[in-house]
């Protein structure tokens, strides 16, 4: 958030602030201010605890919305934020009257402590925790209303990603560059060597077939994904040989990630960078603690046949899995991406 925008935030804060005192203020006075016409010191006395309860109660409760919102959304466990809300709202406003009710009687009735522990009664306490639930009432409305609209935007939004990601896939699995390609490798191997020629035929159709098959789906297992990109590679280095080179390593079990994740990045390192005999393509999966990590040595190309959003539609497509951020990691010397592994109840 930029300077003048925390400024706008401010103002409109302090706004919110001085409206909910007035507004507070003009309700006690006008239904429960005996004597405020006659004497002045009691009307500013119940301006100022009137005003203060209700900027205490209404914010307090607005900014107790938004963090259960944050750490405890509506739809992930309806029953317990229930609870929650329910006790946070007698705890806090609890707190809240018995201390505002301590400081207006020591500080401007002149009363002692004791006098003033004295004079709290559940009968104001009650009516506080009345006014605040129906406060919290309408903010948690509120909140779960935008919570389900923004939810709706989310998923919207995620299938326009998952449309762009899977035709970007295809596209680039059946793009002229990359038939053209494999089938010049293809014609060189018939000759040369028909095992391996075969066994190219296979991995070719299996590299489409997890594409078509996988491509209305959120999450894989990294199983599934790496076996993907095992053949994706072979069809790779087949093209390349020994100018690129790709070392992969760690435990692949019991975790998911979204389809072509794994594969994107290794095929966006070898879109974007020189693989040659003068500068080979090192590139290296690491999967441990939890997450899986794509690093290449960086020769980048002076032009690039890529569109440049793959890597923005990964990081939106996590943004929208998991509150675990992709992280990109640029040098002089390697580029790094490393993107967490998920489990189905994550």
């Amino acid at each position: 958030m930029n300077k003048p925008t925390r400024t706008l935030s401010l103002k409109r804060e302090l706004l919110e602030i001085v409206l909910i005192f007035i507004f507070g203020a003009l309700v006690n006075y006008g239904i429960w201010c005996e004597g405020c016409r006659d004497d002045l010191r009691i009307l500013y006395l119940n301006v100022v605890t009137s005003g203060s309860f209700w900027v205490c109660l209404w914010k307090g409760s607005q900014y107790m919305v938004i963090y259960l919102d944050r750490i405890m959304p509506w739809f992930v466990n309806p029953l317990k934020r229930l609870i929650v809300s329910f006790l946070s709202v007698i705890l806090y406003t609890t707190i809240v009257v018995y201390c505002l009710d301590l400081l207006i009687d020591v500080f401007f009735m002149n009363k002692s402590i004791s006098d003033a522990l004295e004079r709290l009664n559940y009968a104001s306490l009650s009516f506080a925790i009345l006014l605040t639930l129906g406060i919290n009432t309408f903010m948690h409305g509120r909140g779960f209303l935008l919570g389900w609209r923004q939810a709706a935007i989310d998923n919207e939004r995620l299938k326009t990603e998952q449309v762009a990601t899977q035709y970007n896939s295809l596209k680039n699995q059946v793009n002229p560059h990359f038939l053209f390609n494999s089938f010049n490798a293809l014609s060189s191997l018939v000759y040369e060597d028909q095992d391996k020629a075969v066994e190219f035929i296979r991995k070719l159709s299996q590299v489409y077939r997890y594409v078509l098959d996988r491509k209305d789906e959120e999450l894989v297992p990294l199983t599934e994904e790496m076996d993907f990109v095992r053949n994706f590679v072979y069809l790779q280095q087949i093209r390349f040989g020994d100018n690129l080179i790709v070392e992969m390593e760690g435990d692949e079990s019991n975790a998911h990630v979204p389809p072509l994740a794994i594969q994107l990045l290794i095929e966006n390192a070898i879109k974007h960078n020189v693989v040659s005999e003068k500068d080979p393509l090192k590139i290296q999966v690491l999967i441990a603690h939890g997450h899986c990590i794509v690093q290449n040595s960086l020769k980048e190309k002076k032009s690039k046949d890529s569109t440049g959003i793959g890597l923005d539609n990964l990081i939106a497509r996590y943004e929208y899995l998991s509150e675990k951020p992709v992280e990109v990691t640029k040098t002089e010397v390697d580029f790094k991406v490393t993107v967490p592994l998920l489990t189905l109840d994550s």
